[in-house]
């Protein structure tokens, strides 16, 4: 439950960053003589989300800033232990877009406010998988997060949403494509044994591993497909 209200909340501040975003660029940028913001819908690694995009400089760089949520439910197995996973997807890119050659084209940088994690679940055979038990079923719960809540973000991408029109229609409506990667930092693993039959030397020798098979993702690419709109 208390998970469940963590995630609530935070999808609740998200929406709320991008509305008051909105809000306080839009009087800036109308003072500027700039006119044209972006809203882009898209989906990818990050999982489901939407971008607000405004040109600081016409047609050169631009400000962007977003939400992702969504979740998935694989299997993965570590350590030879089979698991359930839950992956929470929940970040806030805040990023600037930089076209060198006043096109489609960008580099990207930035960074993620990033609340990814994961919850396992497994019922193991304790004698299988050698965790110190020579009978009994085990119940392995674990909680994976990471340790950079702001994670610097370096990528590339096609589209502009407060600048092009790539389908030349009356509303300006064009694609886009971000491809990079976000630094997030060494996973923090929590492995508890509901059943209380594993030994606890035991229990944190498989943490140990979890957290050493999970270190390969200290990088998290990044790739989405969106559609935009300009206003």
């Amino acid at each position: 439950m208390g998970v469940r209200q963590t995630i609530s909340g935070f999808r609740k501040f998200g929406l709320r960053f991008v509305i008051g975003a909105l809000f306080l660029i839009l009087p800036v940028q109308a003072h500027a003589g700039v006119f044209g913001v972006g809203v882009t819908a898209k989906g990818g690694t990050t999982g489901l989300g939407g971008d607000l995009t405004v040109p600081l400089v016409s047609n050169w760089l631009n400000l962007r800033a977003g939400y992702n949520f969504g979740e998935l439910r694989p299997s993965i197995t570590e350590a030879g232990i089979k698991y359930k996973a839950d992956v929470h997807f929940e970040s806030i890119p805040i990023l600037l877009d930089f076209h060198p050659f006043h096109g489609m084209f960008r580099i990207t940088g930035g960074v993620f406010y990033n609340k990814n994690e994961m919850d396992l679940s497994s019922t193991v055979n304790a004698s299988d998988v050698g965790l110190g038990l020579g009978v009994g079923t085990a119940t392995l719960n674990a909680n994976v997060s990471w340790s950079k809540e702001w994670a610097p973000y370096l990528g590339i991408g096609i589209g502009n949403a407060a600048d092009d029109n790539t389908l030349d229609l009356p509303v300006a409506i064009g694609f886009s494509l971000d491809i990079g990667a976000f630094y997030q930092g060494s996973p923090n693993v929590g492995l508890t044994d509901s059943s209380g039959l594993v030994p606890l030397s035991d229990l944190l020798a498989e943490q140990a591993q979890l957290e050493d098979d999970l270190s390969g993702f200290k990088f998290y690419p990044v790739l989405t497909l969106g559609i935009h709109i300009r206003f």
